[in-house]
């Protein structure tokens, strides 16, 4: 009798591990993260690449205060998914070298990322301010065009 269990549980043992209902696939197991490529960044890690980069810029503006609106311009920044700039930004005339490669290279980063991560957009046109001035030391764009009232009104 004590022989029949064993066989009788040996038996069981061996078949079970022949069966293949329940075994995982593999292509549904994780990856193994050493094969990752070195060069690709999780979302989080681009986010922050973009967000230094806007702190460089924003700090390379905030050096210079405004007094005179004809010594500023502005420039489009960042990429929407559906294509145009995110916004627009004020720099100073003097740091337009050191500036506009800067900004440039966000713009590009953004529109990289959007496509990599299929992020979604709005799709509303930004439009360009209509002027600069100059408030508390700061350059500030004001409205777009179609906000500029005509003289004489």
């Amino acid at each position: 009798m004590k022989n029949l269990l064993i066989i009788a549980i040996s038996i069981l043992t061996l078949a079970s591990c022949s069966s293949k209902k329940g075994m995982i696939e593999e292509e549904t197991l994780p990856k193994d993260i050493a094969l990752k490529p070195e060069n690709e960044f999780s979302q989080e890690e681009e986010q922050v690449q973009m967000k230094n980069l806007i702190n460089k810029i924003d700090s390379l503006i905030s050096t210079e205060t405004c007094s005179d609106a004809t010594d500023w311009k502005f420039a489009a920044i960042g990429s929407k998914a559906c294509g145009g700039p995110s916004s627009y930004i004020a720099y100073p005339l003097k740091l337009e070298e050191e500036i506009l490669p800067k900004i440039t290279q966000f713009t590009s980063m953004q529109s990289a990322f959007n496509t990599k991560h299929k992020i979604m957009s709005d799709c509303a046109m930004v439009m360009p301010p209509a002027e600069i001035r100059c408030q508390d030391g700061k350059a500030v764009l004001i409205g777009d065009h179609s906000d500029k009232k005509e003289e004489g009104e």
